[in-house]
């Protein structure tokens, strides 16, 4: 990262990683198998070279680009007042309205880890995921009548449910609404837990 004397992110840094992941998400959503750091950096108007010193790859730009969506996503959890259920609901209609924006360069970041190791490992992506859904499935866990314990657990179903490809997959197959596609992952989600529950 290239900072001035103060320790900030120079303007020129912010504007040309800006840039380049702007150019990132319109290259995934025009062709998702042929991203190279080329094509973005021509897409972005900046030299290969330059876009090498922010970013070592494509995978770090991809992955850059998704933490941006999940910080979106964190800033507008922050600000919602429902609580509970609603509370979930409502995150989880923003969560769908984004990967309607976002969904194309959100699915080419797949880890062969699986969501509970790299949670456990602290990985950047997923502990960003997390940071956003723990308030809002704490909640739910409550209303439910489960425990906190099981907080780990419920995000990994919500990891497998609310996936930004199936979600996709689902609204572009089925023809529904977002709103639709909202109250039925939420009705699987919410039937999920509690079988999960009763299983013990």
């Amino acid at each position: 990262m290239i900072t001035n004397q103060g320790g900030r992110m120079r303007s020129d840094t912010r504007r040309n990683q800006r840039r380049l992941l702007e150019a990132a998400s319109e290259i995934v959503r025009e062709s998702p198998d042929d991203v190279t750091m080329q094509k973005i950096a021509a897409r972005a108007e900046i030299a290969v070279a330059t876009a090498y010193r922010y970013f070592s790859s494509v995978d770090e730009l991809l992955a850059a680009y998704m933490v941006n969506v999940i910080g979106q996503l964190q800033e507008y959890c922050d600000h919602a007042t429902g609580q509970g259920q609603a509370l979930f609901e409502d995150v989880v209609g923003e969560w769908i309205r984004l990967v309607g924006v976002h969904g194309p360069a959100l699915v080419q970041l797949r880890s062969r880890r699986g969501f509970l190791e790299r949670l456990q490992a602290e990985d950047a992506l997923i502990t960003a995921v997390a940071g956003v859904w723990r308030r809002p499935v704490r909640q739910l866990l409550r209303d439910l009548g489960m425990l906190d314990a099981e907080l780990p657990y419920a995000l990994f179903l919500y990891n497998m449910i609310f996936d930004p490809r199936e979600i996709l997959d689902l609204t572009a197959e089925s023809g529904w609404t977002a709103a639709n596609v909202q109250a039925r992952l939420t009705a699987c989600y919410l039937g999920a837990l509690r079988a999960w529950r009763r299983a013990d």
